[in-house]
């Protein structure tokens, strides 16, 4: 990766940066919430806190209307620019870690959920190969809206604002949960460890936690959009059985904080459940932000400054732009099949599993037995380039085939950009104090993508901040 500044690789940087403010009040432990984190700002960081802005919103009617009216169709954004017809490696020879790892991060950090009551349906084009064949003109991708702060959106002097359902700093939350009820369902209150089900793995959403019981009323909810899927994996956050690798991550940290909570024990023979529990979940949340910032962002070429200490003025929240375009890089370097190898590094007999089947499918960890074929799968593969080129399997197949369940990312993440107000990409460059691009070359070195920006976009004033993101 190039290490010149880049929008995208700005706003990575300082986004992550303050998600790592160390806990400076009385208690020896984080809250679960993430408050009194900073004894100035004690709700700053926490659930339920709104995401930050450095450009204002920028809402078409200047209150709560999705931005970027004149902007071109998504779905035509989607086939236009981002349709992957051939594989592309990365070319440092980064393996599919790398972009499991981001996932888990980000489900770590933001969670801005959706609105029940505000629909904002993409309208696919006439003939689109996969999603409208037949022309009728009458096809949407549904999406809904984001939630949002009710005491925003009422003026133009007070324009909507977002909130994140989660904490904003790198804490493992996603391990433990960021409220109360969650984070007291996973325990089991012995030896300061997180419950398991057989075979060392989470537990389900079952009396007991094991598969075979019946269903939990009581369970925390995870997201799930498969009618027939009724028993998954209870995580700390929602969205952990979105894959089997992002699973796997979870999977790893609970089994690493009963690995400390037993060593724990034997150091301290006196420790309760409780001071157990504590200590190995903040040595959890160490590890997590050793790796991000030791290892991960050095690996994607981002060069981090020496820490200067804690900053109590500085917010922990999560951008706005980052949450919405800029930490959704990572959705192009995706694979299309999710390798299970066994300890000698062949395919397991069950075989490896293409993406579109693997969403929201328990099942296709416990038919190989765990995790371990689907870590030594995503640590032999390479992912795909950082680019604007994104598989079919997130671009037609997220969540289902077309018709049937399935949805577009790429139109998705445009749509989003949308709702949560963005302005266009070179407002926002401006607003980091970077010089707007004055054309559609001056973007990227690639002529092929310049010609295909200025074809949909026309205006260079009119790009979505995440196509010219990762068009940089």
């Amino acid at each position: 990766m190039k290490r010149s500044l880049h929008l995208f690789s700005v706003l990575w940087v300082v986004a992550l940066l303050v998600g790592s403010q160390m806990n400076l009040t009385a208690q020896e432990y984080r809250a679960i919430d993430g408050a009194n984190n900073n004894f100035l700002k004690p709700t700053w960081g926490t659930v339920g806190a709104q995401v930050t802005y450095v450009s204002a919103p920028a809402y078409s009617d200047g209150v709560s209307e999705p931005a970027g009216l004149g902007r071109p169709n998504p779905r035509a954004i989607s086939n236009a620019i981002f349709a992957q017809n051939t594989m592309a490696e990365d070319p440092r020879g980064m393996s599919a870690f790398t972009w499991a790892w981001g996932q888990f991060i980000d489900h770590d950090i933001t969670l801005v959920p959706d609105n029940h009551e505000e629909s904002m349906p993409i309208a696919v084009p006439p003939f689109d190969a996969f999603f409208d064949p037949y022309g009728s003109g009458m096809v949407t991708i549904p999406m809904l809206r984001s939630a949002y702060d009710p005491t925003t959106g009422t003026s133009p002097e007070n324009p909507r604002r977002h909130i994140n359902a989660i904490t904003a700093f790198i804490d493992a939350s996603s391990v433990y949960g960021s409220d109360e009820t969650r984070a007291y369902w996973l325990r089991s209150f012995s030896g300061g460890k997180l419950r398991v089900s057989t075979g060392n793995m989470p537990p389900f959403n079952t009396t007991t936690g094991e598969y075979g019981a019946p269903i939990d009323p009581t369970a925390p909810p995870m997201a799930m959009p498969l009618p027939y899927v009724t028993k998954w994996f209870v995580v700390g956050d929602d969205r952990g059985n979105e894959n089997p690798f992002l699973t796997a991550m979870h999977t790893l940290f609970l089994r690493e904080h009963n690995r400390l909570c037993d060593e724990l024990a034997v150091a301290h023979p006196d420790w309760t459940d409780e001071q157990l529990y504590q200590h190995a979940r903040k040595l959890v949340g160490a590890v997590v932000q050793a790796i991000v910032y030791e290892e991960w962002l050095p690996a994607l070429g981002m060069d981090m400054e020496p820490y200067n200490g804690y900053n109590p003025y500085t917010d922990p929240g999560i951008m706005n732009v980052f949450s919405a375009a800029a930490f959704r890089y990572g959705h192009t370097t995706i694979n299309n099949t999710l390798l299970r190898m066994d300890d000698d590094g062949h395919t397991m007999p069950q075989g490896n599993i293409d993406l579109r089947d693997a969403f929201f499918n328990p099942q296709a960890i416990i038919e190989v037995g765990g995790i371990e074929p689907f870590f030594i799968g995503m640590s032999t593969v390479v992912q795909q380039n950082f680019d604007c080129k994104v598989i079919d399997d997130l671009r037609n197949f997220l969540f289902g085939p077309p018709g049937a369940g399935g949805l577009d990312l790429v139109s998705l993440n445009l749509n989003r950009g949308r709702d949560r107000g963005l302005a266009d990409y070179n407002t926002i460059r401006a607003d980091f104090g970077m010089a707007p691009k004055e054309s559609f070359s001056a973007i990227c070195s690639d002529p092929l993508m310049s010609a295909s920006l200025q074809q949909v976009y026309h205006d260079v004033n009119h790009i979505d901040p995440w196509v010219g993101m990762l068009a940089e």
